[in-house]
């Protein structure tokens, strides 16, 4: 009879006649049309826009920004993740304690082997670090102590006063130990292992990267069952696809074609100014060696025109490289001039005679560069600079060590409220603008005294002395003008009206449980 028992019990499970385990799983299957895709996925080493909107559902930090909790989605308020919660020792001392049970996508464990593996100084910020890339946002750490199984302690090498926003950004991802070491690097950059609400699943170059629903996510039931980001460069192409049901979301948005999207009945748009700024490179090579004519060159952007023709005025330009959610933000801080007298006269000064000056730009890269491109070329036109346009196809030609290039576009993302959340690292002594890896001549010789000074806004713990560095750091900056702000732009999402997600101030797209609801219903 037992025998009998188990046989039909097998049979049954053959028939799909159990329970509820084995019912069909009819949560959607979601198609976010995107512009690009990154080239890996491993956590610290590709950190730019396209990437960040994928990883960030992959990957857990050990605490959380909570970007949603005011209404413009750019909250710095930090609550639990990994850890459950965390104390600080002494001013270069956090003991975090980690949440007990915590899955990674291969089934394993989370525990304090973990951490200290993923926030090693040999994978991101020590000498000759595996991924270099980190060390401008790992900076002020020196290592990681397990005390036990679910306790880490983080020591910096200096006061670090926001050391736990630091936790909450970038290059701050745990991965899993095992799965790194066993697989490499090369491996894990295509099969990436977390502890976030989706998982890998397929990846398509220049197509498509398939992530699936991690069931197992400590913060509860993925909403979606697998979520697609799919290439489809062209803006009309993403809105036709949108439109025709193709797609869930699409990003991107330009600011022209809301009322257009705003037409159908089951679409709607969901806007956020971003904590991004869009920049202007210069190297400092060719004409560009003198910094006259950098200046100009800054000098003579209409940024209001810009984004008065560009964005409907729904954005603005900084003034200086901050923001006004800073902690120490400048409040007084001269806002970018716009001066074409004052720019013919600089160039009169260097002795500029028409030179040729290349501008590099990558195609469906940045939202409205190339329109921006065209509008500055005719305005730097209009104060005698000779400014050629160079549309390519993607970043490495942009770089060649071997073509010509005088400038071009990036975006400085503002990782945190402060100026070591962006001005620091991407401006700094190991910035790619002061340290260009594929031709020297392209660096920025910074000052010494602009890197003395951001020195002390690392390491200070005095508000005011940081301030005080920081506003000089800037003054520098400006003058040198190894490049030049230009917006932050206004980031566009379309959805269908049945998908409940709300975008945040970063490139990040959040697809937790908490974010993502469809029709109102969520796991």
């Amino acid at each position: 009879m037992r025998v009998f028992k188990k046989a039909l019990a097998a049979a049954a499970i053959a028939l799909g006649l159990t329970a509820p385990a084995l019912a069909a799983d009819d949560r959607p299957d979601i198609v976010v049309a995107v512009n690009s895709l990154p080239g890996s996925l491993e956590s610290i080493e590709e950190m730019g826009n396209v990437a960040v909107r994928i990883t960030y559902s992959m990957f857990d930090s050990l605490i959380r920004r909570d970007f949603l909790a005011n209404e413009g989605g750019s909250s710095s308020k930090l609550v639990p993740s990994i850890a459950e919660s965390w104390t600080k020792i002494d001013d270069r001392t956090m003991e975090l304690k980690l949440r007990q049970g915590i899955k990674f996508h291969n089934g394993e464990e989370l525990t304090s082997d973990d951490v200290v593996f993923s926030l090693n100084p040999g994978r991101g910020y020590g000498y000759n670090p595996l991924i270099g890339a980190a060390r401008r946002f790992m900076l002020t750490l020196s290592h990681v102590e397990p005390i036990d199984k679910y306790t880490v302690r983080i020591v910096s090498k200096e006061p670090d006063v926001l050391l736990d926003q630091r936790l909450a950004g970038y290059a701050m991802w745990i991965v899993n130990a095992k799965e790194y070491m066993l697989k490499g690097k090369e491996y894990f950059a295509r099969h990436p292992v977390g502890t976030g609400p989706y998982k890998m699943d397929e990846w398509v170059d220049g197509e498509f990267v398939r992530l699936v629903a991690h069931d197992d996510y400590f913060g509860g039931k993925p909403t979606a069952k697998s979520i697609t980001f799919k290439v489809v460069p062209e803006v009309s192409a993403r809105i036709a696809g949108l439109v025709s049901g193709e797609y869930d979301i699409i990003v991107n948005v330009p600011p022209d074609q809301v009322p257009v999207l705003r037409g159908y009945k089951d679409v709607k748009v969901s806007s956020v100014v971003l904590d991004n700024t869009h920049m202007l490179v210069f190297f400092n090579n060719g004409p560009l060696e003198d910094k006259r004519v950098r200046q100009a060159l800054s000098l003579s952007i209409d940024r209001a025109l810009l984004r008065e023709a560009l964005w409907e005025n729904k954005n603005f330009t900084p003034n200086g490289h901050q923001l006004p959610s800073y902690v120490m933000y400048i409040k007084d801080y001269p806002e970018f001039e716009y001066n074409p007298d004052k720019a013919r006269e600089l160039l009169k000064e260097a002795g500029y005679n028409g030179e040729e000056i290349v501008y590099k730009l990558p195609l469906n890269y940045y939202l409205l560069s190339m329109e921006a491109a065209q509008a500055m070329q005719q305005m730097w036109k209009d104060v005698g600079l000779n400014v050629k346009l160079e549309p390519v196809e993607n970043w490495s030609q942009v770089t060649d060590k071997n073509g010509t290039v005088n400038i071009r576009p990036w975006s400085n993302t503002h990782r945190m409220p402060d100026p070591i959340g962006s001005f620091v690292p991407q401006w700094g002594k190991d910035s790619e603008v002061q340290k260009n890896k594929d031709v020297e001549a392209r660096s920025w010789k910074a000052p010494a005294e602009f890197n003395e000074l951001q020195d002390t806004i690392v390491s200070a713990t005095d508000m005011e002395v940081r301030q005080d560095a920081y506003r000089k750091a800037l003054d520098i900056w400006m003058d040198e003008a190894p490049g030049t702000m230009l917006y932050n732009p206004l980031e566009t999402y379309a959805m269908k009206a049945s998908v409940q997600w709300r975008p945040v101030s970063l490139y990040y797209m959040d697809f937790r449980p908490y974010n993502l609801t469809i029709d109102g219903k969520t796991n």
